[in-house]
């Protein structure tokens, strides 16, 4: 796999109400298993009456109902990560019970609606298994280089010295591609180090 959908860093938040229960949902980013575990157990509100919740990973995938009717609350939360097309994403919803019953088609499409809102609010961003490379350029050379690298890759830090030193990140698929336009650009002259190679960064989505 080199492309990944995901959530931008942070902690998402938002609260849906239906029939005086509160359904709180929050979402996140999350890179494995653990720390899935973790951002939802730091998130569980012990006055809530059901702690539900799910995940994707890239290996994993996993439901909770909590102790509410098998299948109302878990999956639905899991098919919310799923529609959106997300991987490497946690959902945790809290319900606090507003004393009328849902029923179970009520609870899986509140649980469902609750997860979904929360996916909405943000715009996903596209984590892209990449290859870091350094490399300088003459002032000269600038203007061009910076368009190969918008074109082909990210630009992650520029330094000014009495030369260009540039440190980019290339997704795999581009990285030949790039190295044929700078030696062209370079004539066979240039020198590119590589720092670090499949990692993972941060596009904005398509």
């Amino acid at each position: 796999m080199s492309d990944l959908r995901t959530l931008p860093d942070g902690i998402f938040q938002h609260t849906y109400v239906v029939q005086k229960s509160r359904f709180l949902a929050y979402a996140k980013r999350v890179n494995d298993v653990q720390e899935a575990q973790a951002f939802l157990k730091s998130v569980a509100l012990p006055d809530a009456t059901h702690h539900c919740y799910a995940y994707v990973t890239l290996n994993t995938q996993k439901s909770s109902d909590n102790g509410e009717p098998a299948g109302t609350a878990g999956i639905p939360i899991l098919q919310a990560i799923k529609q959106k097309n997300l991987t490497n994403v946690a959902v945790a919803v809290e319900r606090y019970f507003g004393g009328i019953k849902l029923g179970t088609g009520g609870l899986a499409r509140a649980y469902g609606q609750a997860a979904s809102d929360v996916l909405e609010q943000v715009p996903p961003v596209c984590l892209r298994e990449c290859v870091v490379l350094e490399f300088s350029s003459t002032y000269d050379q600038k203007v061009v280089v910076n368009k190969l690298i918008t074109e082909y890759g990210k630009v992650l830090k520029v330094d000014y010295t009495d030369i260009v030193l540039w440190r980019v990140a290339v997704p795999v698929l581009n990285h030949n591609l790039l190295m044929h336009k700078l030696l062209e650009l370079y004539h066979g002259q240039v020198n590119v180090m590589t720092q670090e190679e499949h990692c993972w960064v941060e596009f904005l989505d398509d």
